[in-house]
């Protein structure tokens, strides 16, 4: 009797052959795809390579191709991966604790929002970002349609810590200003030059944002952790920097 191994269903069918010419298996309870006696075992090591590949500029059959894996393998792994990162992406309570007053009101958020699709241009789903450039930290995120309900979804995302202390610069979207306090929203686009350099940045790191990509979301779960992923390791980065920063300066 062949058991999943995902969640012990009875209920196994054939489904096809793998790359390699081995029978592959399919749980038609779960979806699992699997090989009975599978010896291919991925070491650490490599999963730590392939993990760091998740935050580059290459698909994911191209991470196949480069690490000898199966498709099936990565998407559960890189799914593993995704769903692991905190909903705060990275940006803890200690550190919002850290956000003092006076500090804060220094800060001039900038709010922007780009262009992407999930498995079809004609599916559109834009992402909405706060972005502290002082820090150099993704404050909050949403992805979305472009109207005023993605607008204020990016709102309450953002943590009250800068919300209620900072000023916030955004282009002359009309939605920002359904929002936004107007003694604390400034507009125009010479506001927004850091935040434009941040979406530079992140089209030449992710492949599904690549404009003419071949390397675009199929599934818009999948679409949304990987690039919370992003946006965790981004920040990660920042705050290790800020953290040597200070110990530079105390030393």
């Amino acid at each position: 009797m062949i058991l999943c191994p995902s969640c012990q269903s009875i209920k196994i069918v054939k489904n096809g052959k793998t790359y390699y010419g081995k029978q592959n298996h399919k749980c038609k309870d779960c979806g699992r795809q699997f090989v009975l006696n599978n010896r291919h075992y991925i070491k650490q090591g490599q999963r730590e390579m392939i993990r760091k590949a998740l935050n580059e500029r290459i698909s994911l059959l191209g991470i196949c191709r480069v690490f000898s894996v199966s498709l099936p393998w990565l998407l559960d792994f890189a799914e593993s991966v995704w769903k692991a990162v905190p909903m705060d992406i990275g940006l803890s309570e200690s550190w919002l604790k850290k956000l003092r007053p006076k500090k804060a009101q220094l800060i001039v958020l900038q709010l922007d929002e780009a262009w992407s699709f999930v498995d079809n241009k004609s599916q559109k789903r834009w992402i909405w970002v706060a972005f502290d450039p002082v820090n150099r930290l993704v404050v909050a995120f949403h992805i979305g349609n472009r109207g005023k309900e993605s607008a204020k979804a990016l709102w309450r995302n953002i943590p009250a810590g800068y919300k209620h202390k900072c000023f916030f610069a955004t282009d002359s979207w009309d939605p920002y200003k359904a929002v936004i306090p107007t003694k604390r929203h400034v507009e125009g686009k010479a506001f927004t030059y850091i935040i434009e350099g941040f979406w530079t940045g992140m089209r030449a790191r992710v492949s599904r944002l690549v404009r003419k990509s071949l390397a675009f979301s199929k599934v818009s779960r999948n679409h949304f952790l990987a690039i919370r992923y992003y946006f965790y390791q981004f920040n990660l980065a920042s705050l290790h920097r800020i953290q040597n920063q200070a110990v530079i300066l105390t030393s």
